[in-house]
C-alpha cells in the first residue's frame, strides 16, 4: 500500500474496516445463490473494449496477474472478491467455477441471437458453484485462472481434467466454445487488503475473427447489458487515453442501458502513451464533466505494460509518474483522481454507499421470497410414507364436515344458505313481475277515433305502482293467437335496491309481464270455449285456458333458479375441495375427487330438473286449487283493482273525445270523479273483466304454491343429497376400502415428476433463504453487541427500517 501519504492510507483503511463487514455480507448472500429476478445485490462491473488496458486495471486493483494469451480472458466473466484476511493469515486465493448457464449444443447459432435467446445456446439454470483449486502463491494465480477459464470454455468435459495436477494430458489450445456467460470466481484475502468485490466482464468486440462467429459480438454485448442493467450495479468503464472516447463500443452499450450512465465511473488508462506535445484540453474537459459526463466522474490510472513487474513496484512507478508534470503541475487540481489507490478508495466509498442504500430493501425482498416459498411448499408437501389410508380418510372426514357446515349454514362463515335465500327471493320476485296483465282500453272504447296520448297510463295496466305501464312480451298461445301491442308503452322503471344490499343478475330478463291480454282476446277465448247453454256466460273452460296461458312462462325462471342454485353448490364444493386437498392439487387424487364430484352433481342436476319439469307440467296442464277461500279473496281484490282502473281509463277516454279539460289540468281528476256510469255508458267488457280478475287471483295462489314446491325440491334433491351421500359416493368411487387399500391410496396420492422437481427446487431455494436469514440475524446480534460495547455505532442488519442511514459517510480518496 505504499505510494500514498499516511493520511490517505488511513482513509483507505478506515473505509476498509467499514467495508469488511458489508462486503462480506453481500459476498455471502451472492455465493449462496440468493439472487433472482427480484433480488439484485450490489456489485461493481468493469467493462471496456478489447485492448483498452482493462486487464492491467484489474491487475492493479486485485494485485494479481490475469491471463493475456490465447484470448481466454476475453471469453468469460471473472468475479473477483477482495477481502482483508484475519491477523496472522497469509495471502490466499480460492478459485470456483460458477455455472448459471447450461450449454445446449443443439442450438446452432451463426447469426444474431434472438430476443428470446439473448445468449444464444446458453440456457439459464440454477446456479452451481464448484470449487476448482486453491492458490497460496501469487505467482501461481495466472496459470490457475487460465485452466479455470479453459474448464468453463469446455462445458462438455469434466472440470477435473483441467484442475492443476490432473491436466497434464489436457490440450490447452482447444476450446469447445468461443464464449461462455459462466463465471470464474476468485476469493482473494490478504493482510491490509481493500474490501472490494467486482466483475471483470469480457471485452466488448466490434469484429469477429471469422464470419461464422459474428454472433459472438452480440452475445458479448447482451451479456454486458444484462449485468449493468441492474439498478444496484456500479459500472466501471475503462477508456484508453490513446483513443477518442467517442469510439468506445463499451461506452455506447452503457449509454444504451437506461440509468447506467448515472451509475458509471470512468477510468482513463494508458496516460503514459499520450503523444508528446498532444493537448490535454479534451481530458481536462472530461475530468470537469464538460464532455462525456458520467455520474461518478473519471479517474486516471497508470499501469506498467510489462506483466513481469511486481505490483508494489508498479504502484511506486505510478506514484512517481503522477508526481511529474503535467499531472502535478497543470493538472494538479485533479491529483485526488490520479492513481490506482485513489480509485480503490473511491470504489470502496461508492460500494459502501450503494450497499447501505439498498440493503434494507434486499432484506425485505429476502423475507418476501421466504414467504412465497413457504406458501408454495404448503401446496407441495412430501407424499405420505405411512398409514396412507388413515391420512386420506381423515381428509375426507374433514371435507364432509365442511360440506355439512356450509349446507347447514347458521353463521357468516358459512353463507351458502343466506345467498341461496336471496336467489329464492329473486325467483319469487321474477314470477310476481311476470304475472299477466291486460290492456285497459279496447279499440271499440275509442269509438274508432285515433287519439294521440301523451300518457300511456290509460292504455295499459301494471300493479307495481298506481299509474304504471305494462309492456307486451310477445308469446304465442297454444293456438298461435297473436297478441296486440299496446300503444306507446312507457319503459320499465328500475327496481329499487333491496334493503339487504344483495343483488343478482340471474333474473334480469324477467322484469316485465310475460303476457298482456286484450279484452277482445279474452272474449275470443271465451267464445272458443263455448259449448252449450246460456249465451254471454263465462265458460269454466275459458278461465282454465287463461290460467294456462298465464303460467306457461314459469319454466324459464324456474330453470334459471335451479341453474343458479346448482352452480352455487358446485362452487362451494370446489372451494372446500381445494382448501382441504390443496397439498394434493397436482395428484391424481385431486383430479379423481373433482371428477367424482362433478359427475355426482350432474346426476343430481338431471334428476332435479326432471322433477321440477314434471312439477311445472302439472301446473301448466291442469290448473287446480283447493284453497277456495284464498282464491275468492284474491279474485275479489283483483276485480276491485281492475274495475277501478278500467273506469279511470274509460273516463280519460271520454274526456278526450269530448275535448274537455286537457290532460295535465288539475281539474281533470275532479271531473273524472263526477262522471257516472250513465254518462260513460254500459261497459261492454264486464264479463271479460271478471275473467281477468279470476285469472289474476289464481295466479297469486298458484305461483306461491309453485315457488314453495320448487324451493322444497332444492332441499330434498340437492342439499340433503350432498350433505348425506356425497362422501360415501366418493369413498366408493375411489375404491379406498378394497383389499388393496394401501396400494390404491399410494397410487392416488403419488405426485407427478414435475411436481417432485418443483418441490426439490423450492426446498433448495428455502435452504438458501434460511441461510441468508440466519446469517443476517447473527450479524444483527453481533452489531447490537458491538453497538452496546463501543461508543461508535455499528451497522445493523435488521429490521430494514433501522438501515435508513449509516454512520459512515463516503470518504474521499
Amino acid at each position: 500500500m505504499s505510494g500514498l501519504p499516511s493520511t490517505e492510507t488511513d482513509a483507505i483503511n478506515l473505509i476498509a474496516r467499514d467495508m469488511k463487514c458489508l462486503v462480506k455480507k453481500i459476498q455471502d448472500l451472492r455465493h449462496i445463490g440468493i439472487e433472482d429476478s427480484r433480488i439484485a445485490l450490489p456489485r461493481i462491473c468493469v467493462i471496456g473494449d478489447q485492448s483498452t488496458g482493462k486487464s492491467s486495471l484489474i491487475e492493479g486493483m486485485s494485485e494479481i496477474k490475469v491471463p493475456r494469451s490465447a484470448g481466454t480472458c476475453t471469453r468469460c466473466p471473472m468475479e473477483i472478491n477482495l477481502s482483508e484476511s484475519e491477523p496472522g493469515q497469509d495471502w490466499n486465493c480460492r478459485i470456483f467455477l460458477s455455472r448459471k448457464y447450461l450449454f445446449d449444443g443443439s442450438r446452432k447459432v451463426t447469426k444474431l441471437p434472438k430476443k428470446s435467446q439473448p445468449l444464444g445456446p446458453w440456457i439459464e439454470q440454477d446456479q452451481e458453484d464448484e470449487h476448482f483449486t486453491d492458490v497460496k502463491d501469487k505467482d501461481g494465480v495466472q496459470e490457475a485462472i487460465k485452466w479455470a477459464q479453459l474448464a468453463i470454455l469446455n462445458p462438455g468435459r469434466p472440470s477435473t481434467d483441467y484442475q492443476p495436477g490432473n491436466n497434464a494430458d489436457t490440450d490447452e489450445s482447444y476450446c469447445q466454445v468461443k464464449f461462455s456467460p459462466n463465471v470464474v470466481r476468485l476469493d482473494i484475502s490478504a493482510p491490509n487488503f481493500p474490501n472490494l468485490s467486482f466483475y471483470d466482464l469480457p471485452g466488448v468486440i466490434s469484429q469477429a475473427e471469422h464470419d461464422h462467429e459474428r454472433y459472438l459480438v452480440s452475445l458479448v454485448e447482451n451479456l454486458v447489458k444484462e449485468y449493468i442493467s441492474q439498478e444496484n450495479c456500479i459500472v466501471l468503464l475503462a477508456l484508453p487515453m490513446t483513443d477518442d472516447a467517442t469510439n468506445s463500443s463499451a461506452a455506447r452499450i452503457m449509454r444504451d442501458v437506461r440509468g447506467a450512465k448515472e451509475r458509471t465511473l470512468g477510468v482513463l488508462t494508458k496516460p503514459d502513451r499520450i503523444q508528446t506535445g498532444e493537448s490535454y484540453a479534451q481530458w481536462v474537459e472530461i475530468l470537469e464533466g464538460d464532455k462525456f459526463a458520467l455520474g461518478h466522474g473519471y479517474y486516471i490510472v497508470r499501469n506498467n505494460p510489462d506483466p513481469a513487474i511486481e505490483h508494489s513496484r508498479a504502484r511506486e512507478e505510478e506514484a512517481v509518474f503522477f508526481a511529474k508534470g503535467p499531472w502535478a503541475t497543470e493538472l494538479s487540481a485533479y491529483q485526488d483522481r490520479f492513481g490506482t489507490r485513489h480509485l480503490q478508495a473511491a470504489l470502496s466509498s461508492l460500494l459502501l454507499e450503494q450497499i447501505q442504500g439498498c440493503l434494507p430493501r434486499i432484506i425485505e425482498q429476502i423475507d418476501e421470497k421466504a414467504a412465497r416459498i413457504d406458501a408454495e411448499l404448503q401446496t407441495l408437501p412430501d407424499p405420505p410414507s405411512a398409514n396412507v389410508p388413515y391420512i386420506l380418510c381423515g381428509k375426507l372426514n374433514h371435507l364432509k364436515d365442511q360440506i355439512r357446515a356450509h349446507i347447514d349454514g347458521g353463521s357468516a362463515q358459512y353463507p351458502l344458505q343466506k345467498i341461496w335465500g336471496n336467489i329464492a327471493k329473486d325467483f319469487k320476485r321474477a314470477l310476481l313481475k311476470t304475472r299477466p296483465t291486460v290492456q285497459l282500453l279496447a279499440h271499440s272504447d275509442k269509438m274508432a277515433i285515433p287519439i294521440a296520448r301523451e300518457d300511456a297510463d290509460s292504455d295499459c295496466e301494471m300493479t307495481s305502482i298506481q299509474r304504471s305501464v305494462s309492456v307486451n312480451v310477445k308469446r304465442k298461445t297454444p293456438c298461435d293467437r297473436p297478441t296486440p301491442t299496446p300503444a306507446e308503452p312507457k319503459p320499465e322503471q328500475p327496481s329499487t335496491p333491496k334493503p339487504s344490499g344483495y343483488y343478482t343478475e340471474h333474473f334480469n330478463r324477467f322484469g316485465r309481464p310475460a303476457r298482456m291480454f286484450t279484452w277482445e282476446e279474452i272474449r275470443e277465448i271465451n267464445e272458443d270455449s263455448y259449448r252449450a247453454g246460456i249465451p254471454d256466460q263465462t265458460d269454466p273452460k275459458a278461465v282454465e285456458v287463461m290460467n294456462q296461458l298465464s303460467v306457461e312462462h314459469w319454466d324459464e325462471p324456474m330453470q334459471v333458479f335451479l341453474g343458479a342454485t346448482h352452480q352455487l353448490v358446485r362452487d362451494m364444493l370446489m372451494r372446500q375441495l381445494k382448501e382441504v386437498f390443496t397439498p394434493y392439487y397436482q395428484t391424481s387424487l385431486y383430479r379423481e375427487l373433482k371428477r367424482i364430484i362433478d359427475n355426482y352433481l350432474q346426476t343430481l342436476r338431471k334428476e332435479h330438473f326432471r322433477h321440477a319439469q314434471e312439477n311445472y307440467n302439472i301446473e301448466h296442464n291442469k290448473p287446480f286449487t283447493m284453497a277456495i277461500s284464498a282464491l275468492e279473496q284474491a279474485t275479489e281484490n283483483a276485480y276491485k283493482y281492475l274495475k277501478a282502473r278500467r273506469h279511470e281509463a274509460r273516463s280519460h277516454c271520454f274526456l278526450d273525445l269530448q275535448g274537455k279539460i286537457p290532460r295535465g289540468d288539475p281539474r281533470r281528476d275532479a271531473e273524472i270523479k263526477k262522471l257516472t256510469a250513465a254518462e260513460l255508458g254500459p261497459d261492454r267488457f264486464v264479463q271479460e273483466l271478471k275473467m281477468m280478475a279470476t285469472t289474476r287471483g289464481y295466479y297469486e295462489i298458484a305461483s306461491s304454491r309453485f315457488i314453495d314446491s320448487i324451493c322444497q325440491s332444492v332441499h330434498t334433491k340437492l342439499f340433503s343429497k350432498c350433505r348425506e351421500e356425497l362422501i360415501a359416493v366418493i369413498e366408493n368411487e375411489l375404491r379406498i376400502f378394497d383389499g388393496n387399500a394401501v396400494e390404491r391410496c399410494m397410487e392416488l396420492m403419488a405426485e407427478d415428476p414435475e411436481r417432485q422437481r418443483r418441490r426439490q427446487y423450492l426446498l433448495k431455494e428455502k435452504e438458501k433463504v434460511l441461510k441468508a436469514q440466519e446469517w443476517l440475524a447473527t450479524a444483527k446480534k453481533e452489531d447490537d453487541a458491538a453497538e452496546s460495547a463501543e461508543s461508535d455505532p455499528a451497522i445493523k442488519s435488521q429490521p430494514p427500517e433501522d438501515w435508513s442511514s449509516f454512520p459512515f459517510g463516503p470518504v474521499a480518496g
